[in-house]
């Protein structure tokens, strides 16, 4: 599977937030982001089977 490129456009104190998670967890931003959307979809598609 090819990575792309979105562009995420949120409040500072959202960001500050997922910084400090993303702190406390030793990972990136960006992985941060993408393990939330990951695992948000994996929910979904429980709920709908």
């Amino acid at each position: 599977m090819n990575n792309v490129i979105i562009t995420l456009r949120t409040n500072e104190e959202i960001k500050k937030e997922l910084d400090m998670i993303a702190l406390e967890e030793n990972r990136s931003l960006n992985n941060l982001i993408v393990t939330i959307l990951m695992r948000y979809l994996e929910n979904r598609k429980k709920e709908n089977d």
